[in-house]
């Protein structure tokens, strides 16, 4: 394992963040995989979960099993990781913008496309090299202006060439799932089997330019932009989520990473024979992901659980009025997989409250919350 660290640019005089990334393998190898932990800075089952996979794959790299090149950030945002009020936790969101951590990276895709204009070819291995030689062009040609923005970049200088980047977050209270583009649905499938994931939240553009989809959006636009040149379908990326926030603890964090370990031997990153342990998960649109809202300000009690398959219309929980003891159903807004539960067990009128995933679209646009 070779650590490599990047020193982000301050905003503010006598304060500096550090990145790290562990490497194993040889540089060059394919396939490259990507994995990260806790750009949502208070969501910490992912960066548990990395610290299990070192050690696992500290032991793969001295018996000579690492066949491709792993890349290891085990935690990605340590300005995130810095910012607490009150005694809580705010790594959501930047503190200084009220930025997103998981939004606004780069769209190389304008610039790669400029860059490959003329150059394509009639084959489609030749044409990914160039695009990947396109977009590390675009990506070095970004400026940052911010500490945060520099933190998006220097994250994508580590990842934006891999064939798969796995950016590892979790939710509230909910089972294991994920999101995806359609590109690769052998390898949603895969993951979802090595893994364990209940559900795949499938959709190509979801808006807000999230970690994952800047790595597989801009092959999309390609696609679309140069329909006479073959393309392959690029890399697979996902965010991966690690069931809710209080699910931290060894036992289950070594399990994740064992499962991780199938994941990377059946792509091909790790010598031996992979054997997923799980069955195959839901695979359902993004647009198909519902949310319940509260009827009334007061206190949340839930009668149905992440994972449980539901009706729409059926009654999940009930919002109670603590002053006049009014107490209002909070139903399912389709029939699908109930797979989160906000955190809080209090609300203001009109709040998110869960999500139902259904096979079908009921909505469209900006499908990311905020």
């Amino acid at each position: 394992m070779t650590p490599e660290t990047r020193d982000l640019p301050a905003d503010s005089p006598g304060r500096a963040h550090r990145l790290t990334c562990l490497r194993y393998g040889s540089p060059g190898a394919r396939p490259k995989v990507y994995l990260q932990a806790g750009l949502h800075a208070d969501e910490m089952p992912g960066v548990l979960t990395l610290q299990h996979l070192a050690g696992l794959l500290d032991a793969a790299e001295a018996a000579g099993q690492v066949t491709g090149e792993i890349l290891l950030v085990p935690l990605a945002n340590p300005i995130g990781f810095a910012q607490w009020v009150q005694h809580k936790p705010q790594g959501r969101q930047d503190l200084e913008s009220m930025q997103n951590f998981n939004r606004g990276y780069p769209d190389l895709a304008p610039r790669a496309g400029d860059a490959l204009e003329g150059r394509l070819t009639g084959d489609a291995d030749q044409n990914a090299a160039l695009v990947r030689a396109a977009l590390t062009e675009a990506l070095a040609a970004e400026r940052a202006t911010t500490e945060v923005q520099a933190l998006r970049l220097a994250l994508m200088g580590w990842s934006h060439d891999a064939d798969h980047v796995l950016d590892i977050h979790c939710d509230h209270h909910a089972v294991l799932h994920l999101y995806a583009s359609p590109a690769r649905p052998e390898v949603t499938d895969l993951l979802c089997r090595a893994t364990g994931s209940a559900l795949a939240l499938v959709q190509e553009v979801s808006g807000g330019n999230a970690f994952d989809e800047a790595h597989t959006a801009p092959w999309a636009a390609l696609r679309r932009r140069f329909p006479d040149h073959p393309l392959t379908s690029g890399p697979f990326s996902t965010t991966l989520e690690l069931r809710g926030q209080f699910d931290v603890d060894d036992a289950t964090a070594a399990g994740d990473a064992a499962n991780l370990m199938v994941f990377l031997t059946a792509i091909g990153a790790l010598a031996g024979q992979a054997a997923p342990a799980h069955g195959p998960g839901l695979h359902y649109p993004l647009g198909g992901a519902l949310e319940c809202f509260a009827p009334q300000g007061g206190v949340v009690s839930w009668q149905a659980a992440p994972g449980d398959m539901v009706a729409e219309g059926q009654v999940l929980g009930h919002v109670t009025h603590p002053m006049t003891r009014r107490r209002l159903p909070v139903t399912a807004p389709c029939a699908g997989l109930l797979f989160r539960l906000e955190l809080w067990r209090s609300c203001l009128a009109g709040q998110g409250l869960a999500h139902v995933a259904g096979p079908e679209p009921g909505r469209d646009g900006h499908l990311l919350s905020d």
